[in-house]
């Protein structure tokens, strides 16, 4: 069955390099261990059946790439099947920044449209009662836009999504001086705080798939330990279980072979006490999962990590870092830009059969509310 995933590897990794806003999110690699760990094995309330739609303009570029697969409706087959892009679900940790969805530079909305049109000709043979299609950035205007009076049998619902928030990088002292004055204080402050009150630390950086190995251990349990942590702002677990720490492990290594993975830690007296995962697409180097043990939290270890990922990515005229989606106060403090949004459209069946579950999710979910 990974089959036709491994047959799409050359022309994905093509694409990928052609897209107008790079990411690691959005590479054959990511995918093809995100299909392994939690599509094949069904994780969550994914049954295995997955697809993918390859879009082409007349010259035969291909110009989308678009990965599906099957989900029980709010966990159970009684409620329906969502037709979800990789990287989206309800019943599983996703690991991802962002669904997966790519489209050429230059012709984004036309491939979009492209995606829309194939899934919804699709409706009245499917098993699927709801179809989610990740869209384009909103800066993308060419092409033309799906519209309802391509489908017959379907409603759709648009929203917008908030995307991961960006920084551009520079020279270390050029960077700082883009800074608030508190943040550059504590840049300074917290590495002296650290020498003063404890002595001897050091920042470790992993790349080799080797040291990655090991280093995703530490990680792993840092993260969960950070989670369990009653100090400062709650954190969720989102290396739970085996599933997830297994996806890790694999995508972690699979990144470390390109020499686009990174992990650095905190060491204390020869003991690792924060980690912090980063990974690298062309141009850009993407904040990922954290840990610490709570003991340091005052030091703000994860502050003196990212400074460091900044100085070297800069060093190596990387030009940008992405952080994860949403606007708060610790991405901010960077002098990260207003997230760009991207549109997601939910595509509900009108078949007998798919509206009667739809009544059932509606009470259910009226239910759920009231409870």
């Amino acid at each position: 069955m990974g089959d036709a995933l491994r047959e799409l590897e050359t022309i994905w990794r093509d694409l990928s390099a052609h897209i107008a806003h790079s990411s690691p999110f959005l590479s054959w690699d990511f995918s093809y261990e995100w299909w392994r760990h939690f599509v094949r094995n069904a994780a969550g309330s994914a049954t295995g059946y997955f697809e993918i739609v390859v879009g082409t303009d007349p010259q035969g570029r291909v110009v989308a790439i678009a990965p599906f697969y099957a989900e029980r409706t709010m966990g159970n087959e009684r409620f329906g099947i969502t037709l979800q892009p990789f990287g989206r679900g309800h019943a599983i940790r996703t690991m991802t920044d962002e669904p997966v969805a790519l489209y050429r530079a230059g012709c984004e909305a036309a491939a979009e449209s492209a995606v829309k049109t194939y899934i919804a000709s699709r409706c009245a043979s499917s098993s699927w009662d709801i179809a989610v299609v990740r869209g384009v950035r909103s800066t993308a205007e060419d092409g033309r836009r799906f519209s309802l009076g391509d489908a017959v049998g379907l409603v759709q619902s648009s929203s917008t999504i908030e995307g991961t928030m960006s920084v551009s990088l520079a020279p270390w002292d050029r960077f700082k001086d883009r800074l608030s004055k508190s943040m550059r204080d504590n840049l300074a402050y917290y590495p002296r705080k650290l020498s003063r009150e404890v002595g001897d630390w050091r920042l470790v950086t992993a790349r080799t798939s080797d040291e990655i190995a090991q280093a995703v251990e530490a990680l792993i349990d840092l993260h969960r330990s950070r989670s369990r942590s009653n100090r400062g702002i709650p954190h969720a677990d989102h290396i739970a279980g085996n599933v997830e720490a297994g996806f890790l492990r694999a995508w972690m290594q699979r990144m470390a072979e390109r020499r686009q993975a990174s992990i650095v830690m905190l060491e204390i007296r020869g003991a690792v006490v924060a980690a912090q995962a980063f990974l690298e697409a062309p141009g850009c180097v993407s904040v990922y999962y954290s840990g610490y043990d709570e003991h340091w939290y005052d030091y703000s270890p994860l502050t003196i990590i990212t400074a460091e990922m900044i100085k070297n990515a800069a060093a190596r005229d990387v030009g940008r870092m992405d952080f994860p989606p949403g606007t708060t106060p610790w991405k901010c403090r960077w002098g990260t830009e207003r997230p760009q949004s991207t549109t997601e459209t939910s595509f509900y069946s009108l078949r007998p059969g798919a509206l009667a579950r739809g009544v059932m999710r509606r009470l259910h979910q009226r239910l759920q509310e009231r409870t």
